[in-house]
């Protein structure tokens, strides 16, 4: 749904203000049936068309549905809505288009993405951790004594651990 703040008074033709909502979606079961109807509105109370279900909808909740003539492409019809859609300046996350019905925001969720990571030599999951031994371990790609592949022991000559899980973002555990 995009909003549009003001209409065109053809009468004084000038902008009045006039909220008001239009949509850009998809009509289940089409709209081929009513483009080309030829019977009145009082008529299509009783047809399970489009127009019929908007008849009795309208009598339920004052929803008026306005079908535009067909486009040629669905960017040219967002194209021309966006085009003249009302931004509230200096309102911070202030949005002109808004997702409902089966695109509204509460449907699409996600869980949490797991990322599994994998020792490549023992196979068991990987943790964050930091080093805390003596040995000094060379990260500059640049420099003579780098090692890319290293296999370390996981407890100095005194039986301490070398490296230690890091527990939260910035203690050690």
């Amino acid at each position: 749904m995009i909003f549009h703040g003001y209409r065109i008074d053809d009468y004084r033709n000038v902008l009045v203000w006039s909220p008001h909502y239009h949509s850009e979606s998809f009509i289940e079961g089409g709209f081929d049936v009513c483009r080309d109807c030829v019977h009145a509105r009082e008529d299509c109370a009783d047809c399970s068309a489009f127009k019929g279900r908007e008849v009795r909808g309208y009598a339920k909740d004052g929803i008026l549905v306005k079908v535009h003539p067909e486009r040629k492409t669905v960017f040219g019809t967002a194209h021309y809505l966006l085009n003249h859609a009302t931004i509230r300046v200096g309102i911070k996350r202030f949005q002109s288009v808004t997702w409902f019905g089966l695109c509204g925001y509460r449907c699409f969720g996600s869980d949490e993405p797991r990322v599994e990571n994998h020792c490549p030599v023992c196979e068991d999951e990987m943790v964050k951790s930091v080093y805390v031994g003596k040995r000094r371990i060379v990260k500059d790609i640049g420099s003579a004594e780098y090692v890319p592949w290293f296999v370390d022991d996981e407890f100095d000559e005194c039986g301490e651990p070398n490296y230690v899980e890091v527990i939260g973002g910035r203690g050690l555990g």
